[in-house]
This record gives structure tokens, sequence and C-alpha cells, in this order.
């Protein structure tokens, strides 16, 4: 077991010397910050990069320490041993986080702290030599891998010497929780902590505690170390050695400046959040901390957190919100991502007026969909407040041929649908996959105006996207999009057409539809405004080549693993340019390691034909992104352009264009630190990889796609268009209630709906929940 801690600690300490973003480069432009002394705010390294490996392991630092800003701290959150020896862990009960409830199950203990009673393993009944060799860390929340549970021995503050050179000694923020309880035990946190500051190279730079007789104590011969009164999120408890609750003790900061340089405060008692996930305005906290100047440090950090709505779910924009407001700023930041808050921090701030720093297309995903419902007015508003380049309009036909902006003819999950027309489900093939579905064209414009638009979240609560705004905003006639972006001047539109065969059938010319739209808003006779058509049927794009100043867009709506350099040719006769869905374009190492395994030649063989790629659909929700982008939205933004896509579609476009915004985005600036696009395989390869005993890369799972074949490419041909009023009266091939009764009452019960389209629906609904990769 020793040897394979460390073959890896080997590994490990080559990996992270190699993976750094950091360049022997001029420093970056100045910034001016709201920070008590004018300077950068600090990254705190929570345990180190604990939001990805476990918590204070040796993984954990030395990938933390490359992946911040130089001069950012490692917190070890210090706990003692038996024998008075130091190690660092977060939380005074060993099970949920080490394998100690496993290797001795016996030594299950209750003990009295700070006057209420835990149950569970305490560092206090083993030896530091029994934990360092027999007690092994793994991650504590279910939303990070695995895949480093085991693999690493818990780490004491004298093996950070180790993150250092003989020129940089590692910053270390040193945090003691539970002072009073080691004395009762007989144990000296103070006497270990003076002792290993000047026995170990490494620079003790801040010290904190919610227990003020220790900072008390241990303060003056600290020096210079900082010392922060921390605060806990219960403000109601209270402080062990004055017996006041913290809630007092905060409104009295001209007394905690006798004894410290600071606080470290829960982000929420800054930026108060409602119990609907909402912020609320801030409070005094910071700027009366700097009146008595006191620095403030927030900790709660996590780009896996469930953050309030009002951040699009963007990690980065939490930060903002601390550290880039008019009023503001704190003086630092703890967290389990120390990369993203290095990210915000040097590349994302101060940046809400600049230009764009790289020019790439940001394509809107109907609308700002990430934060209002898809192809609604306040999508299109959001959207074009965000600085998309394009707008896009998914046309679907109403019964009576209206056409509409809405992601999909089914519009179960898209609009309320689902419960206000439960009878009007059908099954068609060709159509929605062969699903059963609600679609626009079985119901009139009157009966989609009567329904609200639905925001289409990939997650369930509480991932799912802003909940209060859930039934917003109007619905789009395609014609009242396009004057919107003709208002508006918008740089262009992307208009989609689906389904156009089957419609055909039903004597509905969808082709013409959109034709005479473009053509009435004068889209067809300029070129000021970019006009891209999308399909992904080629003889639909066919029918519009006729119009040179109309970029033909191929949608791929299945992965593949690779393009044929003849097969990227035949695509050039029938398009402009193809969207295709991300994972075509990274492949991934599948259950249960989720990582990224190489990129594909999607890109390279496009462009050797002449046809860009735009890459389809970008989200911001954490769940949505394989574990080395380190839950963070930039991070497969970066990738992503770094293969050389032409352009981005997202549900989220304010990130895409923060990004590009980002002076990180020019990979031609000399920059001290910068946005890195993560080197696909690399973390599985050099993190993962040896952990595996017999490690066989044949055996492990990853994506199978198949490479684009001419089948997905070459064109069927369309149907002539039906005489409508001769299909009216022909058989149809779905499966459902062919009567059109006027829309039902809004709480009408699904009383005589079929029950086997009852359960089609419910099983489509469930696969939405269970596969959320796929959306």
């Amino acid at each position: 077991m020793m040897i394979k801690h460390f073959l890896l600690l080997c590994l490990l300490i080559h990996s992270a010397n190699g993976a750094g973003k950091r360049a022997a480069d001029p420093p970056p432009l100045e910034k001016k910050w709201l920070t008590l002394h004018g300077g950068d705010p600090l990254v705190v390294a929570n345990g180190g990069l604990s939001g990805v490996f476990p918590e204070s392991s040796w993984g954990a630092y030395s990938f933390g320490i490359p992946q911040s800003l130089l001069g950012s701290a490692m917190l070890c959150d210090l706990k003692l041993s038996k024998d008075g020896f130091g190690y660092c862990l977060s939380r005074l009960l060993l099970q949920n986080t080490t394998t100690v409830a496993d290797t001795f199950p016996k030594l299950r203990r209750t003990y009295d702290v700070n006057g209420q009673k835990l149950t569970g393993w305490f560092g206090i009944d083993f030896n530091a030599q029994t934990l360092f060799e027999n007690v092994t860390l793994i991650q504590s929340l279910f939303t990070r891998t695995a895949s480093f549970d085991n693999s690493y021995t818990i780490s004491s503050p004298e093996s950070l010497e180790q993150l250092g050179t003989e020129k940089d000694v590692p910053t270390v923020w040193i945090n003691v929780e539970y002072d009073m309880f080691y004395k009762q035990h007989k144990l000296s946190v103070k006497s270990y902590l003076l002792e290993m500051m000047q026995a170990v190279k490494i620079n003790v730079a801040y010290i904190s505690s919610p227990e003020i007789g220790f900072l008390k104590s241990v303060g003056p011969k600290a020096k210079p170390a900082k010392i922060f009164l921390k605060f806990p999120n219960d403000m109601n408890a209270v402080e062990p050695s004055t017996s006041q609750k913290y809630g007092s003790l905060i409104k009295d900061l001209a007394m905690v400046k006798t004894f410290a340089e600071g606080i470290l405060v829960p982000k929420e008692l800054i930026w108060p959040v409602s119990k609907d996930r909402y912020l609320e305005p801030s409070t005094t906290l910071v700027t009366d901390a700097h009146k008595q100047g006191l620095e403030v440090f927030a900790y709660g950090f996590a780009n896996d957190n469930y953050i309030p709505y009002n951040y699009s779910l963007d990690p980065a924009n939490e930060y903002l919100q601390f550290i880039d407001n008019s009023h503001f700023s704190v003086d630092g930041v703890v967290t389990d991502f120390c990369s993203t808050a290095s990210n915000v921090i040097a590349c994302l701030a101060h940046n809400k007026n600049a230009s764009r720093a790289l020019r790439k297309l940001v394509i809107s995903h109907n609308g700002a969909s990430g934060d209002y419902p898809g192809g609604s007015d306040l999508a299109y508003q959001k959207a074009m407040d965000d600085g998309a380049d394009i707008i896009d309009c998914n046309v679907q036909l109403s019964k009576d041929g209206v056409a509409f902006c809405q992601d999909s003819a089914d519009l179960k999950f898209t609009t309320t649908a689902g419960t206000d027309f439960m009878d009007r489900v059908e099954q068609i093939e060709g159509v929605n996959d062969g699903q059963p579905g609600i679609f626009s064209f079985g119901l009139t414009w009157v009966e989609i105006q009567s329904l609200k638009p639905k925001i289409k979240s990939p997650y369930e609560a509480p991932l799912d996207r802003n909940h209060a705004y859930q039934f917003s905003g109007k619905f789009m006639t395609l014609a009242d999009f396009l004057d919107l972006a003709k208002a508006k001047a918008v740089p262009g539109v992307m208009v989609g057409l689906e389904n156009v065969a089957y419609l055909a059938t039903k004597g509905r010319d969808l082709i013409a539809t959109v034709t005479s739209a473009l053509n009435n808003a004068s889209f067809d006779k300029q070129s000021k405004q970019k006009v891209m058509i999308k399909s992904d049927e080629s003889s639909v794009l066919l029918k519009f080549k006729s119009n040179p100043n109309y970029e033909k867009v191929l949608e791929f709506k299945k992965d593949f693993s690779s393009v044929p350099g003849n097969l990227a040719a035949e695509v050039s006769k029938y398009a402009d340019s193809v969207a295709m869905r991300r994972n075509s374009l990274v492949l991934e190492y599948g259950d249960p390691y989720y990582m990224t395994r190489n990129f594909t030649n999607v890109v390279q063989a496009m462009h050797s034909a002449n046809v860009s790629v735009y890459a389809s659909n970008l989200k911001n929700e954490f769940q949505s992104f394989l574990f080395d982008y380190n839950s963070d939205p930039y991070q497969e933004i970066a990738t992503l352009l770094s293969m050389g896509v032409d352009g981005l579609i997202t549900d989220f476009p304010a990130t895409a264009v923060a990004f590009l915004k980002s002076p990180c985005s020019d990979p031609k600036a000399k920059l001290a630190y910068t946005i890195s696009a993560i080197a696909p395989g690399d973390m599985f390869m050099n993190s993962v990889a040896p952990l595996i005993p017999d490690f066989d890369p044949k055996q492990i799972n990853g994506s199978s796609y198949p490479a684009l074949a001419s089948k997905d490419i070459v064109p069927e041909a369309l149907p002539p268009v039906a005489n409508p009023n001769a299909s009216s009266s022909a058989p149809d091939s779905s499966t459902t209630n062919t009567s059109a009764p006027p829309p039902p009452p809004k709480d009408s019960s699904s009383a005589g709906f079929a029950p086997t389209n009852i359960i089609a629906l419910s099983l489509v609904a469930l696969a939405g929940i269970l596969f959320p990769y796929s959306l």
C-alpha cells in the first residue's frame, strides 16, 4: 500500500509541475480593487483543490498550487492525533472523509465537544503513525469524483513543505477549530503549531480560529502570521472562551481588531440568500470591517454548490459578486475550486465594458434559455443583453400554420402543454425520435397561446434553472422574432427547420413559410446582418443554396467519434458549417470516471473542407461537465476554443461572452496567468490509471460513438407538399385522439386519456431525469 502511495506521489509531482498555468512572462496590468489595502483578493484553497481530489490530500494540494494564482494559500484545517502530531482535515469526525470506520470498526466513540455530544471516529483515539499508515482519504460529496478514493494517506502540515522549491516557499493558512476540546484531552495545539512553524520550511501567513482565547494566546508568538477570527454559519452558537454568541461578537468589530487582523465569515453574512435561493441586499459587514482596519475573507465557495439563481449557474458570477461590485470587495475567498477563483481574479474581473479579446461567434440556443423559457421574448432579450452575436429561432408550426419559435415540436417540456393538453399526446414515426409528444402541429395557435412557456431544465431541483421565472415570458412568432432582430440590430440570426418532410405530407410547407418570413423582413436582400439556416437534413439546406448570403448550418443530433476526410468534403456540398455536439469534439472515459479521453478529428477534418464548426449545446450546470473541467464552464470553453471551433451554441450566452472579453481568451497574449485548456486524457492517464490494478486501456469504459457515415449526410428527397384539404381526410400514421376539442380548463384532468400514452409519457419524463447527459 505505501509503495503505491509513493509511486503516486512521484507521478503527481511530475504532473503538477508540468500542468501549471503560470508562465515567466510580464505581470498582468494592475487592476483597481476595493479591498482593504487595494491589492488583489487572495485565493485560499480549502484543503487544496478539494473540489476534485479528496480534501487535504497530497493530490489536492499538489494540483492546487499550479492551478492557482501565484501567492495563493493552501488551507490546512489542523487537527491533532493522540500523541500530539498534527494532520490536515476539515472535520473533527473522521468517518465521512476517510476509511477509518472500515479499518477500525470498533473504535467508535462519543465525546463532549464544546457542549455537544458527538459520536464517531476521532483523531485523538489514534497515534499519528496509525492514522498515516492505515487510514486513507475519500471524497465526501457525491457530486465529486470517487476516482481518487483510497489513494491518498492523511497529510500532515509538515508534508506541505514538499509543495515548494528552494526559491518558492508555499503559503499556508492554518485553521484551528477545537483548541478547548484538545486542551480537555491534554493536547496543545499552540505548542504543536509554534514548533512546526519553526521547524518546517513553509510560510504560515494566516492563522484562523473561532476561539478567541486561542487566537489571543498564539497571535503574539506567531508573527508575522496574520490572525483571523472565524465566524461559524450559526450566529447563535456560543464562542467558548467568552461565552458570547457570535451574533453579538460580529457587532463589536472594534474589539476584534484588538487581537486580529481580519475576520473569516460565511459568504451569506455578506450577501444573504432568501429561502427560494435569490440574493437579498448585501450587508454592510465588509465596509464596516474595513473601517476598523480589518480584512474580510469569505468562505463556502464551491462550483458544485447550489448557488443562488441570480448567478445563472455560473460559479464565476458568484465570485464577481464579492470582489467586483461597485461598493466593496472582500480581501480573499476560501474555495474548494482554487482554479476557478484564480480564473475570475486574473481573467474575468473588471471586464464589464471591455471589448472582445477573441472573435468567435456566440450563438444562443433558444435565446438565453438557461435563464428564461426558451424561445420566449424574455430569453431573446436576455441573449441580446448578454452580447450574443446570433439569436436563434427553431421554427415550429401550429395546426393552423402559424410559425413560432420553440426548441422542439414536442411542447411537453417547454410549455405547460403537459398538464393542459394531456389528451393530445401523439406518437408519430420519424418525429421526435418516435417518442410520444404533444406536438405544435396538433394545436391551433390560439390553443398554444393559452399555454405558458416553461424553462427546460436538464436537471431536477435543486439544480433547476431560475425557478421564480419558470413560467414567464411570451411566445414569439417567427415574424416577431425577425422584427426584434432588425429593431435591435443584432449581428445575426439563425433560423432552424425540422420535421420538414413530415409537415409536407400534412400540407405544410415549412421551407416556403421560412423563406417568406425572411423575405418579408428583408433579410434576403441584405448582408449587414448575418443569416444562418440550420437543419439536420441536408436536403432542406439545398433549398436555400440559391441565396449566397445565407450560411447553411448542418446540425448533427448524434455523437460521432471521427470524421473521414472524404465525408467532410461531402458535407461542404450542402453546408457552410456544422453544429456538432460537444461529445463529438471531446471523447470521454465513461462510468465511473467521467473524465476526458482525447480530442476527435472533427474540427480538423471540417476545416480542411472549408466547413466551420460550432460546438453545441453548452450549459453551466456543474453536473454537465466531465470532472477534469473542475466543474467550471470556462475551462470547457477554453478547451473547445483551443481545438479551433468557430463558435459556441449555448444556453448561457453571458458566460461565453465573458470568456471572450477576457484577456485570457487571447492565445497570443503573454500573461502571467491564464485560463488554460485542459489536455484531454491527462488527468486520467497520469492520476487515475496508476491507481487501477492491472490497468488495461482496452478494458476501460469509454465513449464508443460511430464515425460519421455517408448516410448521416446524403440528403433524402423531400416529399412534395400534399394538398392540405386531401390530407385532412386521409388516415394518419400517428396514434392519437383525433378529435380536436377546445382548450381544456387549467385544472382539466386526464380522464379519457389512453393509459398507454400516460405510460409512454411518464417513461419519457423519467428518461430525462435518469439520463440528463444526453439532453
